[in-house]
This record gives C-alpha cells, structure tokens and sequence, in this order.
C-alpha cells in the first residue's frame, strides 16, 4: 500500500511541485486514472460496435465527423473574428 500512494500521492505534472502529503495531488491522480479506464471502456464498446459496420458506414461516419469537425471549427473562427471576419472571407 505505501509504494502504490506514493505513486499515486505524487504530481504527475513536471511543472507543479507536489505537496507534503500528496492529499490534492492524489484526488487528482484517482481521477485521471478513473477517467482513463472509463474512456478505455468506452473505447471497446465503439471497437465492437464499429466492427459490425460495412466499409461504407465507416467511411459515411468519417465524412460526417469531418464535415462536424469543419463546422466546429468554422464557429470558433466566427467567435474569434465576428461576423464581418466570416463575410470578408467568403468573399475573397
């Protein structure tokens, strides 16, 4: 038990010093870790459900989530720019 918190009572950040105890830095590291299996877990269900999928429904799904990222992308720009920014540029 003594090794394993003072691994997990560590800073894992190069740049932040940990403190006496490790207490924050602990709840930090236990919630990585779970966050960590979680999207493990995640990650085989999307695994198994997409080898169920044709060549065509991955490819259609692909387009899709590029066509989002794009749109996504488009919105921060138009936050970061305005309005105005997004005309001066369709117009070019």
């Amino acid at each position: 038990v003594g090794i394993t918190y003072s691994v997990i009572s560590s800073s894992w950040d190069e740049d932040r010093e940990g403190s006496a105890l490790g207490f924050d830095e602990f709840q930090t590291n236990m919630g990585n870790l779970k966050a960590g299996l979680s999207r493990s877990s995640s990650n085989a269900m999307l695994r198994e459900k997409a080898a169920g999928l044709s060549e065509e429904e991955v490819q259609n799904a692909l387009r899709d989530l590029d066509r989002r990222e794009r749109k996504k992308e488009e919105e921060e720009l138009i936050k970061k720019e305005g309005l105005k920014g997004k005309l001066e540029r369709e117009l070019e």
